[in-house]
């Protein structure tokens, strides 16, 4: 199973516009954390005074030097962003995943994320950090990988849990030869 993020939510958080559901009304704001240098490929997210390293994710990110920008609720901070392609539109969310983690082991409505305990979050990789505590609570938090339609990665969310609810999404039908392809990786 894979879960993703409210699409519609995360539209109106990046669009600095309000967001109506039957539970609640958010307006967001947006606040620029900095940009996030990507050498190695790899993107890890995290407390940033965590003890442990912070394992990064499998997916591959193309090098480069990317915005990292934040969704406030009020006060909150609802997402944290690293927009990786401007002009792509985001088709399918994913959950992005550590070497550790398998999402075939997620059960309904499980998310697998990071401890924050400091107050607050980051992207990190081997190139330096962009930290962020304004509105960011202690907890357990998902970020995912969102993929253009032709299956190119366009951005990383995390989600700091400000709007109710995950929704499942069916993966996307892949063709035998891209079964086949993902199978001998």
């Amino acid at each position: 199973m894979s879960y993703a993020p409210n699409p519609e939510a995360l539209r109106s958080a990046f669009a600095a516009e309000r967001f109506t559901s039957e539970d609640t009304t958010i307006e967001f704001a947006l606040a620029e954390a900095g940009l996030l240098s990507v050498s190695g490929g790899k993107i890890a997210a995290g407390d940033p005074q965590s003890e442990e390293p912070l394992p990064p994710f499998t997916q591959c990110v193309p090098q480069g030097e990317y915005p990292v920008t934040l969704a406030m609720a009020g006060e909150r901070l609802a997402y944290a962003r690293v927009l990786i392609d401007p002009a792509a539109v985001v088709a399918n969310w994913y959950p992005a995943l550590t070497a550790e983690q398998d999402a075939r082991t997620l059960q309904p409505g499980e998310t697998f994320g990071f401890e924050v305990a400091s107050g607050s979050a980051c992207f990190r990789t081997q190139d330096g950090t962009v930290a962020f505590s304004d509105g960011v609570r202690n907890g357990r938090y998902p970020s995912y990988f969102g993929y253009d339609s032709a299956g190119r990665v366009a951005a990383l969310v995390t989600d700091f849990g400000v709007i109710p609810g995950i929704h499942y999404q069916a993966p996307p039908r892949r063709s035998w030869w891209q079964r086949l392809l993902s199978f001998w990786k």
